[in-house]
């Protein structure tokens, strides 16, 4: 079978992404030389991927590239069906072998690429020269949207003025929140709008330095982490003692990299509390930043988690106002993981039910050979619906609940604890899972995750029945993806289905149109 050569695979990467995503459809807002797609997924509206001629970056899930990986990751493709997507049907010209080769090559520009557009797409560029904007020769505009809009401490805002990390913009009036290095030199900078028509307008200046946060450094050994600087100094303004000894951070976004940097710069700092917003993005960010700070030494029980009562701190502050605040909201995805164990830990609750019946005689029958037949089964049921694309996801849903619930009976059989009754370690063992799962982590398309679970069989081929410890491994690594797939499944495969649908459907429309246009000349020519 011919397969695509190299020159074709270079010639898909260069399709302009900003005009293809225009011609079909999708929702792009212009943001100087680059686009912002707008696009949605369960937790909600996002525009978190920057897109810039033929290259792109996911800021919240930090991973990018060219138009291929775009095709396959945003769309759900495969490699051949984005090729020939992105080659307007042009066909491969190179035998199985030869391209074997080009495939390889092709994914190193893709991984330089991400670091390529994390330092001229996320961060900066560095042909930019930095220059704080012009400093006006008031504050009026910031003290009165800071303190009546936001409710902040005047003493507060007066510490960071005092300074100088923070003034107003002479040309417009905003706000400029200055992020400066160990030394007082600034270093980056970000406007926000100071006006209620331009509400939400912030914008980082250019040539900013992103190691760089908008921060107060204090003489203890405490660190307090932010989204944003308004965060920060809410947080202050409600904590209401003596802070000045403590330091404090914003990351003007979700990035490590101001984290990482302050701590290289702070060596006193030994306690750190990461008071990220109550959403989806800040739950999934304080994971993350947890676990990099965890790489890096330091100890779990050093790095805390500060939840304030509503989304953010300043949403928090003006409840304490009487102004009407946005409520925290929990993951999607964890809150749908938790559904899923307790619906698994009340069906194991019924044993009198015709499943947890049918399941207790097959296995007396069986023992642990037959989960491992059933789990099979199962994944090639599951496998099945993936492949046809079936939008009623109800038996996908059933097969996968199936897997997850006997790759925990085959965990809970092998590593048996006899002073527990068998409900309990049922349920220990699952809410483990539970514990342990991180959605950060947790971003494949439906494709992958089949792929993987496929994978996950082969492995199981050469184990024994009685080797204990790596049929444990095996279970755990089973129970861990079926549970992960339900929940993608009740979250975002709609999405993806429906995204991949609605493909199908401009390409046969495209397809009619084209046949509708051929015939129609055809008629001409006759007459």
């Amino acid at each position: 079978m011919a397969l695509y050569t190299q020159e074709q695979i270079d010639k898909a990467n260069q399709t302009n992404l900003e005009e293809y995503l225009q011609q079909k459809g999708e929702r792009l807002r212009k943001t100087g030389s680059e686009s912002v797609l707008i696009y949605k997924d369960s937790t909600g509206e996002h525009d978190s991927i920057s897109v810039r001629r033929n290259r792109w970056y996911d800021h919240k899930n930090m991973r990018g590239g060219y138009p291929l990986k775009f095709m396959q990751e945003f769309y759900g493709m495969n490699f051949r069906t984005a090729m020939k997507e992105l080659l307007h049907g042009e066909e491969p010209e190179l035998g199985r072998k030869k391209n074997n080769e080009n495939e390889k090559n092709v994914r190193q520009p893709e991984k330089a690429v991400v670091q390529e557009n994390r330092e001229q797409i996320a961060c900066h560029s560095e042909k930019s020269e930095f220059i704080l904007p012009e400093k006006d020769s008031n504050m009026k505009r910031v003290f009165a949207y800071l303190l009546k809009t936001r409710f902040l401490d005047k003493d507060v805002v007066k510490s960071f003025v005092e300074q100088k990390t923070l003034y107003q913009e002479k040309e417009h009036g905003n706000v400029v929140f200055v992020g400066t290095d160990k030394d007082g030199v600034p270093k980056s900078a970000c406007k926000k709008s100071t006006a209620e028509q331009a509400k939400g307008f912030r914008m980082t200046v250019a040539g900013s330095d992103c190691r760089y946060g908008f921060c107060w450094r204090g003489t203890n050994d405490k660190l307090y982490v932010f989204e944003a600087a308004i965060d920060l100094m809410s947080f202050i303004t409600l904590k209401n003692d003596d802070w000045k000894t403590d330091s404090f951070l914003a990351l003007d976004g979700l990035s490590s990299k101001p984290l990482l940097q302050f701590l290289e710069e702070q060596k006193n700092i030994h306690e750190i509390f990461l008071c990220l917003d109550y959403d989806a993005a800040g739950i999934e960010a304080t994971d993350k930043l947890h676990d990099i700070l965890a790489e890096r030494g330091y100890a779990s029980e050093k790095i805390k988690r500060e939840y304030p009562l509503y989304k953010d701190w300043n949403e928090q502050l003006k409840a304490e106002h009487g102004v009407e605040a946005v409520l925290p909201q929990s993951h999607p995805k964890k809150t749908a993981y938790h559904v899923a164990v307790r619906k698994l830990g009340i069906l194991n609750a019924n044993t009198e039910s015709p499943y947890m019946k049918w399941r207790r005689q097959e296995y007396e029958k069986s023992s642990l050979s037959f989960y491992l037949e059933q789990i099979k089964g199962d994944f090639k049921q599951a496998e099945k619906s993936v492949k046809k694309g079936e939008t009623d996801t109800k038996p996908l849903l059933a097969s996968i609940l199936r897997m997850a619930d006997l790759s925990v009976c085959l965990m809970c059989e092998v590593k048996r604890n006899d002073n527990l009754p068998e409900l309990t370690r049922y349920q220990t063992t699952i809410q483990e899972l539970e514990k342990a799962y991180k959605p950060y982590l947790d971003k494949a398309r439906m494709d992958r995750r089949i792929q993987e679970m496929k994978e996950e069989m082969e492995r199981l081929k050469p184990l024994a029945v009685q080797d204990k410890p790596s049929l444990f491994v095996w279970a755990k690594n089973m129970a861990d993806l079926a549970m992960r797939t339900i929940i993608y499944v009740e979250t975002e495969y709609p999405q993806e289905l429906e995204r991949k649908n609605s493909f199908a459907e401009q390409k046969m429309e495209e397809q009619k149109t084209e046949l509708d246009s051929a015939e129609q000349m055809e008629l001409q020519m006759g007459g």
